[in-house]
C-alpha cells in the first residue's frame, strides 16, 4: 500500500511550501515540494538493508531558491542552454533571459524550477500542477503544465510530463536529480558505474551549446555501453573536457519502443549495491557529473550528522537528464518538434531501484 504524507515547510512569496512523501509498504520513500517540483530525497535501502538517501539535497527548502544546482528540480519550460538565448517559431524571434552568459539556461530566471505548483494527491502519488502566462521568462502561449510522481511497491517512480499550450513553442522538460546510490557523503559520485545505451554524443562549443555534430563513442571516454566507473572515465579524459571539465554532454540514445523493457541508463554503487536502472521516452540523457557542484551550497550529509565542509566536493553526485536535445530549436540536425496549438506535449521517465 502506498501512503502519502504531507507537512508544511513555511512560506515563500505569500504562499506555503508543503513536501509530500510517498512510501510504499518495504519503506521505498520519496519526497517532493510544491516549489519547483523539488525531490528532497529518495530512500532506498541498500545491500544492508539500511535506508539510504540515493539523491543530493537540502532540509530547509530556503536554500534551494536561487540555487545554481538545480538539485531535484523539474527543469523547464526548457531543460539546457539555449544558445543566444534566442529562437523563431513562424519567423517570429524570442528573447528569453539571459541567466547562463549570453545564453538561457533551464528556462531562465522564471523556469518551472522557480515556481509553486497546486497538488493533487493520488492513490500512489501526486500530480503538480502550474499555469504559465504567455510571454513568461520570454517564451510564447499561455500553458498549462502537469507532473505526476507516482510510485509502486517494487519501488520504482514514474515521472510523467504533460503540457498544453494555447499557441505554437517549445518545451523541453526534464528532472536534475545528482544521484549519489552510496548514501554515504563519505563516499564520492565518482565512485559509481555509470551504463547508457547510447552510441554517439553531442558535440559542444564553448559555453556547452550543441554544435549540432555528433560524436562517435568508441574508444572514447564516452563509450559507456559498458559499465564504467565515473572517475576512470573522468581521468582518460576527452578534448570536449577542455569545455566542459568533465561529462557534461548529451548522450544520443538508442531507439528504443516506447518505454522498452531495456534500461537506456543503468547506475550503481558497489559501496551500498544499489541500482538504478531508468527507461525514458525521451530521445536524450544528459550527464553532467556536478563538475561544479563545489561552487554551490553545501548538500546536507546523506545520512548522518557529519559536521559539513565549506564545500562540496566536486563529482559529488551526477545528474542524468533525460530530455529531448538540449537547443534543439535552434539545431536542424536534431529534429526537434515544437508544441503546436492544442496538442498535448507528454514525456515519461521510470528509475527502478535494486540492492543486491
Amino acid at each position: 500500500m502506498i501512503t502519502i504524507d504531507k507537512i508544511s515547510l513555511g512560506s515563500y512569496q505569500g504562499q506555503e511550501v508543503y513536501q509530500y512523501t510517498l512510501q510504499n509498504s518495504i519503506g521505498f520513500k520519496v519526497s517532493v515540494l510544491n516549489l519547483g517540483g523539488i525531490i528532497t530525497q529518495i530512500i532506498v535501502k541498500d545491500k544492508h538493508d539500511m535506508p539510504k538517501n540515493v539523491v543530493l539535497g537540502y532540509k530547509d527548502f530556503e536554500t534551494y531558491i536561487g540555487n545554481g544546482a538545480y538539485a531535484g528540480a523539474i527543469v523547464g519550460r526548457t531543460s539546457g542552454r539555449i544558445a543566444n538565448a534566442t529562437f523563431q517559431i513562424d519567423g517570429e524571434t524570442y528573447h528569453l533571459d539571459k541567466n547562463n552568459g549570453e545564453n538561457s539556461l533551464h528556462g531562465g530566471v522564471a523556469g518551472l524550477t522557480h515556481q509553486l505548483f497546486q497538488v493533487e494527491t493520488l492513490a500512489d502519488g501526486i500530480t503538480l500542477r502550474y499555469h504559465s502566462p504567455d510571454g513568461e521568462g520570454g517564451y510564447p502561449a499561455a500553458v498549462d503544465f502537469e507532473v505526476t510522481y507516482k510510485i509502486t511497491e517494487a519501488n520504482a517512480l514514474a515521472i510523467t510530463y504533460t503540457a498544453t499550450a494555447d499557441a505554437r513553442t517549445y518545451i523541453n522538460l526534464t528532472h536534475h536529480n545528482y544521484f549519489n546510490l552510496a548514501g554515504d557523503s563519505a563516499v564520492n559520485g565518482d565512485e559509481q558505474l555509470l551504463q547508457i545505451d547510447a552510441d554517439k554524443v553531442c558535440e559542444l562549443k564553448d559555453g556547452l551549446i550543441p554544435t549540432g555534430k555528433f560524436i562517435d563513442v568508441t574508444h572514447t571516454a564516452f563509450d559507456l555501453r559498458q559499465p564504467k566507473l565515473l572517475k576512470e572515465g573522468i581521468a582518460e579524459g576527452h578534448p570536449q573536457f577542455a569545455i566542459t571539465r568533465a561529462y557534461d554532454h548529451p548522450f544520443v540514445l538508442n531507439p528504443h519502443s516506447g518505454l522498452s523493457q531495456k534500461p537506456q541508463v543503468v547506475l550503481h554503487s558497489p559501496h551500498s549495491g544499489i541500482t538504478m536502472k531508468a527507461y525514458t521516452t525521451q530521445p536524450v540523457a544528459v550527464i553532467y557529473t556536478g563538475n561544479y557542484l563545489d561552487d554551490v551550497p553545501v548538500f546536507d550529509a546523506f545520512s548522518d550528522e557529519k559536521e559539513k565542509s565549506t564545500a562540496n566536493t566536486r563529482y559529488a553526485g551526477v545528474a542524468i537528464e533525460l530530455q529531448d536535445y538540449p537547443d534543439g530549436i535552434n539545431q536542424p540536425a536534431f529534429g526537434t518538434k515544437i508544441v503546436e496549438k492544442g496538442t498535448v506535449y507528454k514525456q515519461e521517465s521510470i528509475y527502478k531501484f535494486f540492492n543486491n
